[in-house]
């Protein structure tokens, strides 16, 4: 007897409707995206959206009890695809003070990293840095140094320091590589994905200022 989580792959009518819910949510994806930065980053986010979609389905389809995996080599494609795009916008970005040419792009990514690498600490992504080890004091002002960079840049600095902090907050609850399955893995996946949702922050209301 066919499991019930797997009836849906196992009836043929049924996956051309799941092919078109993936790619209403692209479209949607796509749409909602470009109304807050260029098209060659919301088409990204799309992509991206896609996979996810689809690799959601195919484990719910062929193995509904294993545990999450790691994100794949498909995810760091992802990943570094939107960043590049994000990159590329921010490159006509102008600080909020005078700097030389070419030097505005350094400072956010200055910025990003710096705030990427405070979360990911604090969410104790990786041992080997000392995160889990860290009193409450100490964390507080690591913390502030890792956010001081960020608020130099104004108000596009701070929507993606606060983009970047919405998804810290959200991979606290998901289930993440566990310490025992390598604690870089952790780490990499929380720097990653924090330094992305800065970029993408800011991109977005830099348009704006």
């Amino acid at each position: 007897m066919t499991p019930p989580r797997r009836r849906w792959a196992a009836a043929p009518r049924v996956v051309p409707v799941v092919g078109m819910l993936v790619g209403l949510l692209a479209a949607g994806v796509y749409w909602l995206g470009a109304q807050l930065w260029p098209a060659n980053v919301a088409v990204a986010l799309a992509m991206a959206a896609t996979v996810w979609a689809n690799s959601a389905l195919t484990a719910t389809a062929t193995q509904p009890a294993a545990a999450p995996s790691p994100p794949g080599p498909v995810f760091w494609v992802f990943t570094l695809l939107i960043k590049y795009n994000a990159l590329m916008a921010l490159t006509a970005a102008a600080g909020p003070f005078p700097l030389p040419p070419h030097l505005t792009l350094g400072l956010i990514m200055i910025a990003g990293q710096a705030a990427a690498s405070g979360l990911a600490m604090s969410l104790g992504a990786a041992g080997a840095a000392g995160g889990s080890g860290l009193a409450a004091v100490e964390l507080t002002l690591a913390l502030a140094a890792a956010f001081a960079p960020a608020t130099l840049l104004g108000i596009p600095g701070l929507a993606g320091l606060g983009a970047a902090i919405v998804m810290r907050l959200l991979l606290a609850g998901r289930p993440l590589p566990q310490p025992a399955a390598g604690a870089r893995a952790r780490w990499d996946v929380t720097h990653q994905l924090t330094e992305v949702c800065f970029y993408l922050g800011a991109v977005a209301t830099w348009r704006y200022v």
